[in-house]
């Protein structure tokens, strides 16, 4: 019987078997480094794509936080103007307020009576007079009670002052209270009468 000794064929389809398996280990490993290789590439860009555009957010948040504080500055800036604006109007109106206060006390007064100082304090005028005759401070008080522009006249004092000449009569010195009916704003008054000037 004739014997056939296979072991070379085994051998080199093993070798060749080897050759292909390596080969294959080879390409796969390859193959794997270069799907790692790309991924780490796309990663990275992605990642300093993304720090980039994370860069540009902040600084328009920045921008954005110094249009916000402009804005506050501004509307403070309005809100101050707004104010001046309105204290400037309440000024004009204060204006006519008092010359309208002043023409009506000086419209009050009798003949007999003049005033020696005027000061108002709040919604209140105190009134520092002399007068020729008790009568004069009566119808004093009776034409501020009757005027518009003033509530109520309240007499806190009156004194009779002797005059040094024998032949001049008595005159009376008084101080009393005017309540204004339109509360003025709070910018006080204060004004001296010297005694010569008489209002008629």
């Amino acid at each position: 019987m004739m014997q056939i000794n296979l072991l070379p064929w085994r051998e080199r389809r093993h070798d060749a078997t080897k050759k292909i398996f390596v080969g294959q280990v080879l390409l796969a490993t390859l193959i794997t480094a270069i799907v790692v290789f790309a991924t780490s590439e796309f990663f990275a860009r992605q990642l300093a794509q993304q720090i980039l555009i994370n860069r540009i957010l902040e600084q328009q948040l920045v921008d954005l936080d110094a249009r916000v504080s402009e804005v506050g500055s501004l509307r403070e800036r309005q809100a101050a103007v707004r104010d001046r604006m309105r204290i400037i109007a309440d000024l004009q109106k204060e204006r006519a307020t008092v010359v309208r206060v002043l023409d009506e006390l000086a419209k009050s007064l009798p003949n007999e009576v003049y005033f020696l100082t005027l000061e108002r304090a709040d919604d209140v005028i105190l009134v520092e007079g002399m007068s020729d005759s008790y009568a004069g401070v009566t119808e004093l008080m009776r034409r501020l009670e009757n005027s518009e522009e003033f509530r109520y006249a309240d007499l806190n004092d009156i004194a009779a002052q002797v005059s040094e000449a024998a032949e001049d009569a008595s005159r009376f010195v008084f101080n009393l209270t005017v309540a204004l009916e339109k509360a003025m704003e709070s910018h006080a008054f204060a004004i001296s009468i010297e005694e010569g000037e008489h209002d008629g």
